[in-house]
């Protein structure tokens, strides 16, 4: 064994030197054993040796990017190097190792902490890591990692404990952050009330949460490692959702409202979310998010069948039925060889049953009316409430005109049957228009336009079903024109009034004149009377129109007394309209004629029709009553044709009976109902008081026979036709002289 002892020598120039002496025994060849003296210099150079190691060491410990320390094992620094200084907050070590008496107190937030490691330096003999949280200079607490172990004397005692720590605050409130969004999102996917499904890019599903379970039935320890498409995507849904996927993969997030299947078969409408996701610079799956969206595709659905079918009779509306009106259009232009046709439907009698049995009544009406047409057709066809009581059916595909007509007769025959509302048997009876083949059209509204142009038309005559011709559209455009060139020429007193003479039967006298208005059309030349009186009906003009009459009548009356000698006895008959009866203000407008004109009351004669009495019995009683007030005769003009009664005539306050010239006509022919009709009619009118006025007289042979009944007064062709103003007072004259 080599062995190696201090030894001082004296140096030759007088000064002891410190040197070593080395001994090596003798080697395993024999030889003796040599006694090495190592000099000063070796000693130096060894000794600086050390030195240059330990300044190493110590620009490693200060340099050092890790804080380093040596602690007691009581927990006091022995030295630390400036990171850690830094790290506690500190300028120097020797600052930090001055303020740390107590690591465990001091440093450590969890004291304990400092006693786990120690503890577990103790016992394991090596390098150990910790984790732990302390307190900076400022009090500010941090995160560090520790890597320490425990150095031992020869005693086998621990002599101090040595380390390094890094400040890992940032990577702890990272790790912190990463765990808070992963707890959002663990809990966002596990508690979520929407499916959600994660599905890897093999189409399999990597996992899925409850509300996936609850909206499609399945488990999800069921599904997992499963491809999802075969279990919930409807087979007719296949191509959507591959190209749905594909999209998702090439990095694109896909929103849709589609349709998904439950475990059981049914079908979900679901509005669906689909993304990617990614890992790095690829991507790794997709995850779907599925929203049960039946609730508000129920409520869309009603709403969309609100918007187009009509309330009260579940049947399309104007705007569904106009779709499928142009869809048909479309259709028969593609086979023009069928019929596809348009029919119009009103009820005849609709507001009389909504007046008298209330409007409960009148919509029961329209829905047994939309039952009994909806059971007229066929699965193709559409019967639609168009408002009021105003249907409209679209028949497709007949194959001849006349099973197009048969279907429009059986319909209007079950309409005509009575409906029991109520406990009363109603019978409304329909008008149908018909345009029976559309292909020519170019648009829906114009084949609604003809259809409600041949309605009407069949209601006008009372035909019950007319088919459309484009007569009626050319006659309907040049009424409303007329219309436009009535208002004009009522504004600007462009009528004009003729006069019909009324005589006596007995002696031929003149006793007066009825007024019946004329226009004399610039283009059209004379307007007949039944072109426009019904379109100033229908426009309320009547009611202005109705006032001139009144006033230019009783005007020339006056003016013919006052330059014609004997006229004084001449009444002038002027015709009332319903509406002009109806509406407030003709007693007082007669009123306000005969006081301007100094008119003798009893030489105006206001003519009703009986339709006109019915219509409001009431009213036309009271309006009738304030005009005999004021003197003025009444006249129920067209008698026979209506269907007054009796106990009606009792009531009303009437001087005379028109007999209507459809009775008149036949008694050249030894036509016997009229002249039984007739006889009646003077009858009647002598046992209530009243005069009787024949109309429509041609004949001398037809005033004889009127003499011979007894008949007060005629007028027709035989005296005169209908003339002007001064062609009247001619007339006045002639049979002013005939009868001197």
């Amino acid at each position: 064994m080599i062995q190696s002892v201090p030894v001082h020598c004296l140096r030759a120039d007088g000064i002891y030197v410190e040197t070593r002496a080395s001994f090596h025994p003798q080697g395993s060849d024999g030889q003796p054993g040599v006694f090495i003296l190592f000099g000063g210099n070796e000693l130096v150079a060894a000794k600086q040796d050390e030195q240059k190691r330990l300044e190493r060491y110590r620009s490693l410990f200060n340099n050092s990017l890790e804080g380093i320390f040596l602690t007691t094992p009581d927990g006091r620094y022995l030295d630390v190097n400036p990171t850690l200084a830094r790290i506690y907050g500190f300028s120097t070590p020797h600052e930090l190792i001055n303020h740390f008496r107590d690591i465990k107190h001091q440093l450590y937030v969890t004291p304990n902490r400092r006693d786990e490691f120690v503890l577990t330096l103790a016992r394991d003999n090596k390098v150990i890591g910790f984790e732990s949280q302390v307190r900076k200079r400022n009090g500010e607490v941090i995160w560090i990692s520790e890597n320490a172990r425990a150095v031992y004397d020869e005693r086998g005692n621990i002599s101090y404990y040595e380390g390094t720590v890094m400040d890992i605050t940032a990577r702890k409130e990272a790790e912190l952050e990463l765990e808070v969004q992963r707890a959002y999102f663990s809990q966002l996917f596990a508690n979520s009330p929407q499916a959600i499904v994660i599905i890897d890019t093999q189409r399999n599903v990597v996992n899925c949460n409850h509300g996936f379970e609850q909206l499609f039935g399945y488990r999800a320890v069921d599904i997992i490692g499963f491809g999802m498409r075969a279990l919930i995507v409807p087979e007719e849904l296949l191509v959507e959702c591959e190209k749905l996927r594909n999209a998702i993969l090439d990095g694109e997030t896909v929103q849709c409202e589609t349709q998904r299947r439950h475990r059981n078969g049914t079908l979900i409408p679901v509005d669906m979310i689909g993304f990617p996701i990614r890992v790095g610079q690829s991507i790794n799956g997709i995850i779907y998010i599925y929203q049960d969206i039946s609730e508000r595709k129920s409520f869309e659905d009603q709403i969309t069948h609100q918007a187009f079918h009509d309330a009260l009779t579940g049947l399309p509306n104007r705007t569904l039925f106009g779709e499928r009106l142009q869809r048909a259009l479309e259709r028969s232009r593609r086979r023009p060889e069928l019929y596809y046709a348009v029919l119009m439907i009103d009820l005849n009698k609709f507001k009389a049953i909504n007046d008298s049995l209330g409007h409960p009544a009148g919509d029961q009406l329209l829905i047994e009316v939309a039952k009994r047409l909806s059971v007229c057709v066929r699965s193709v066809d559409t019967v639609a409430r168009l408002g009021g009581d105003e249907f409209a059916i679209i028949l497709e595909e007949f194959t001849a005109r006349k099973e197009l007509l048969k279907a429009a007769r059986r319909m209007h025959s079950i309409l005509c049957e009575p409906f029991s509302l109520y406990g009363n048997d109603i019978t409304p009876g329909a008008s149908i228009g018909i345009v029976p083949k559309i292909a020519d059209y170019t648009s829906a509204e114009e084949i609604l336009r003809d259809a409600d142009i041949a309605m009407y038309r069949a209601k006008q005559q009372g035909k019950g079903i007319v088919l459309f011709d484009k007569r009626m559209h050319q006659e309907l455009v040049e009424s409303i024109s007329l219309e436009a060139e009535l208002r004009e020429v009522l504004a600007h007193d462009g009528l004009i009034l003729h006069y019909q003479p009324i005589v006596s039967v007995l002696d031929e006298c003149l006793q007066g004149f009825e007024a019946l208005v004329r226009w004399n059309h610039p283009l059209r030349g004379m307007v007949p009377p039944d072109r426009f009186i019904p379109l100033a009906e229908e426009n309320g003009l009547i009611v202005d129109l109705g006032k001139w009459v009144i006033a230019e009548a009783c005007r020339a009356l006056k003016s013919w007394q006052q330059s014609i000698d004997g006229t004084a006895g001449l009444t002038m008959s002027v015709n009332v309209s319903c509406r002009q009866l109806t509406k407030p203000g003709l007693v007082e407008h007669v009123t306000e004629v005969l006081e301007h004109n100094q008119l003798n009351p009893r030489c105006l004669k206001i003519e009703v029709t009986e339709s006109v009495l019915m219509h409001d019995v009431d009213r036309a009683i009271n309006e009738l009553n304030r005009l005999r007030a004021l003197g003025v005769q009444i006249a129920i003009d067209d008698f026979g044709t209506g269907y007054s009664s009796l106990a009606y005539l009792r009531r009303m306050p009437i001087d005379h009976l028109k007999i209507d010239r459809s009775f008149i006509s036949g008694v050249e022919e030894g036509i016997k109902e009229n002249d039984q009709i007739v006889r009646s009619i003077i009858s009647l009118a002598r046992s209530l008081g009243l005069g009787v006025v024949a109309e429509g007289v041609e004949s001398r042979e037809q005033l004889e026979w009127l003499r011979q009944l007894n008949c007060d007064r005629a007028q027709g062709f035989m005296f005169s036709r209908p003339v002007d103003n001064a062609k009247a007072q001619e007339l006045i004259r002639k049979f002013t002289a005939f009868n001197h």
